[in-house]
């Protein structure tokens, strides 16, 4: 639930704040939209839900490319790079994520991507969003 509740909230300025208009109302509908789903989802289907979890996770991390155009206009570089960084690192930790029962430790692996990805998101608030 959490994993949902944070790729949203990162959204959110993101799409209020940057994007604005149309493009950032529609992603920020949409994107909260698949978190209100997950969590749903994850909800109902305690077993055997993780396929399910895994693609709304890659769904809504990789939503933003559909308002790449507008994006570039708004963020300087240093922003997209830090946003597509976190995106990476988030979509590499889903590897170890998905493999969590087979490989030793890869669920602390997982953890630091994940972090590795939200210090990537926070400078983008910090530096380039607020």
């Amino acid at each position: 639930v959490a994993i949902y509740l944070l790729i949203a909230g990162t959204y959110t300025p993101l799409t209020l704040v940057t994007l604005r208009g149309a493009w950032g109302w529609s992603l920020f509908g949409i994107v909260w939209g698949l978190a209100v789903s997950g969590i749903v989802v994850d909800s109902l289907h305690k077993q055997g839900s993780r396929r399910i979890q895994m693609a709304i996770y890659l769904l809504m991390g990789w939503l933003i490319v559909v308002a790449l155009y507008p994006l570039i206009q708004i963020m300087p570089t240093g922003g997209l790079v830090l946003l597509v960084l976190g995106g990476l690192f988030y979509t590499g930790g889903i590897v170890f994520y998905a493999l969590d029962d087979r490989i030793t430790h890869a669920h602390g692996i997982w953890h630091l991507f994940v972090l590795a990805g939200s210090i990537s998101h926070y400078l983008i608030m910090l530096l380039y969003v607020l």
